[in-house]
């Protein structure tokens, strides 16, 4: 009897493979080189590419943004929820077992007036899908690499984070010495304004030769709440990144860091590797394949296997009834109508891979255009703060020519002052195309990924573990 029942289903297990592999993608090739090429020497990013700056302060807040970050808790904790979600899915591979109980009491008429039985039964139930076609473990596979992006997408959080970080760090620095050089130029202004006064007033200097001067003290006055306001949003943007309230004294730097050597930025190949976003991309396109398998797999037979095994119990006034029983059943189902539903499922999870498919192609060329982008901005940010600092060093000459001058009786304290005032702004020009270039350092090494977010990612897996048993 078993034999006849369950030959149906060895056979088709015997013959049954599904019909809707999951395609294979393959990644577009990608450009031999960059088109930007430094001629100049060029040094590797370290694994965390923010040490290159050599400050001991910001990877001091890097490490507290990393440990107090709330989006990073947040990321952490969607990365438990799809851990979940991927054992929800393979549970469909294995067999579901329920104990099941019932007690009952019953009455009925009888010949001789009413009759009152109780029974009782306790059995257990157990019931499997013959995954015939693969569309249990399609869903299974789709589930696990879903789990598996979102781990790059928090790897390309964590990168993002650092980067943000970094800028804000170097953008309060700069703004904080913005802050002290507009101070400085506000008081020159003010010694050049006392000074043509004064000699104004000795018939020496016409009003013409004032009314400029007080402009000019205006608009470098106007500049200061500005550089205020810039350098308190930079405070409270860090402060946020590190997961705290706004602090009345943050850990300050005085200076920027000097950069020099040019970046080597590899192939464009080696990004298939370094940027988690790229390969997120190439997982979610992958899990769309396996669950568009599923969908074209709904539509074919489903075989369940049921069964039970327990005992009944029946007291009746006449004797009791007990005894165990078992059941074994085999089904099989085959969709005839339903609307269409199966088949619009299948067409729009065709649609979901064509779009994930675009997205993963979309995002190979990003990539490519970030790192080319970035690079060509580092490049001519050099260049720039390459002609400022001559510039600079052209000015300091004039200046001290001036002072000599001035010490000599040649000229006036009014140029004197002067070429003070165009040195500060010299001074600033510089301050600000250094932290640009740092700013462009800071996205190249973005565009460019890395290696150390897998560690770090698991390292805070573990803590959050932790916490959690505590």
């Amino acid at each position: 009897m078993l034999t006849r029942l369950f030959s149906p289903v060895l056979l088709l297990l015997l013959v049954a493979c599904s019909p809707f592999r999951p395609a294979q993608t393959t990644p577009p090739k990608l450009p031999d080189t960059y088109l930007q090429q430094s001629t100049q020497k060029t040094l590797s990013l370290p694994n965390r590419w923010w040490e290159a700056f050599d400050d001991p302060l910001l990877n001091q807040l890097q490490q507290e943004m990393l440990a107090g970050n709330l989006d990073l808790r947040q990321a952490l904790y969607r990365l438990e929820q799809l851990d979940a979600l991927q054992k929800i899915s393979g549970a469909g591979l294995w067999p579901v077992l329920n104990l099941e109980a019932s007690t009952s009491r019953n009455r009925s008429p009888a010949v001789t007036g009413s009759s009152i039985s109780n029974s009782s039964r306790i059995s257990l139930a157990a019931g499997y899908e013959v995954d015939l076609w693969n569309r249990l473990h399609d869903r299974q596979t789709a589930a696990a690499l879903r789990r598996r992006a979102g781990g790059k997408e928090v790897q390309t959080l964590l990168l993002s984070l650092t980067a943000q970080l970094a800028e804000q760090y170097f953008l309060a620095v700069e703004q904080r010495a913005q802050l002290q050089l507009g101070q400085r130029q506000v008081a020159r202004y003010r010694q050049l304004l006392d000074t043509t006064t004064e000699r104004y007033r000795a018939g020496l200097a016409t009003a013409g030769e004032i009314y400029p001067i007080r402009k000019a003290l205006a608009q470098s006055e106007a500049r200061l709440p500005l550089y205020r306001t810039s350098l308190n949003q930079a405070e409270n943007r860090i402060a946020l990144l590190l997961g705290r309230f706004p602090q009345d004294r943050m850990a300050r730097v005085a200076q920027l860091p000097q950069l020099s050597s040019m970046i080597d930025v590899g192939l464009p190949a080696s990004l298939l590797a370094r940027r988690p976003d790229i390969s997120a991309a190439l997982l979610q396109l992958q899990a769309t394949n396996h669950e568009l398998a599923a969908a074209l797999a709904e539509r074919l037979p489903a075989v369940n296997l049921t069964a039970s095994l327990g005992r009944s119990t029946t007291r009746l006034a006449t004797g009791n009834l007990a005894g165990s029983l078992w059941s074994l059943a085999l089904g099989l189902t085959q969709p005839l109508f339903d609307g269409g539903r199966r088949q619009a499922e299948s067409d729009r999870q065709k649609a979901v891979r064509e779009e994930q498919l675009a997205a993963y192609r979309l995002t190979l060329l990003k990539a490519v255009q970030e790192v080319e982008t970035a690079l060509a901005a580092d490049q001519n940010s050099a260049d720039r703060l390459a002609r400022l600092e001559q510039q600079q060093q052209a000015g300091e000459r004039e200046l001290n020519l001036a002072r000599d001058n001035y010490r000599s009786g040649l000229i006036n304290s009014s140029a004197l002052l002067n070429s003070e005032i165009n040195q500060l702004e010299i001074l600033s020009q510089n301050l600000s195309a250094r932290r640009q270039w740092l700013s462009r350092r800071i996205t190249l090494a973005r565009a460019l990924g890395g290696n150390w977010m897998a560690g770090e990612l698991s390292r805070q897996q573990q803590a959050l573990s932790q916490k959690q048993a505590e």
